[in-house]
């Protein structure tokens, strides 16, 4: 049995467990702490462009877009 390789987003790393968001289970506590700092740095209902959010929060907008893309950022 073979099991599929993928590279963890952040690290770079090469991994056959399985990844949540693009992320290994070495980066995901860090990720999700960034994650959290994200949200709550928006007040309920604010609309921002990830480039605001990346200047608000000082969050680097490769991670931003990462959210966005794996829909932690969905309506």
């Amino acid at each position: 049995m073979s099991s599929k390789l993928k590279q963890c987003e952040i690290c770079g790393c090469i991994t056959s467990s399985s990844l949540r968001d693009g992320v290994c289970n070495e980066c995901m506590e860090k990720d999700d702490e960034l994650y959290t700092m994200a949200k709550n740095s928006m007040k309920f209902g604010e609309k921002m462009l990830p480039e605001e959010l990346s200047n608000k929060t000082g969050i680097d907008y490769k991670h931003i877009m990462r959210w966005v893309r794996y829909g932690r950022f969905g309506n």
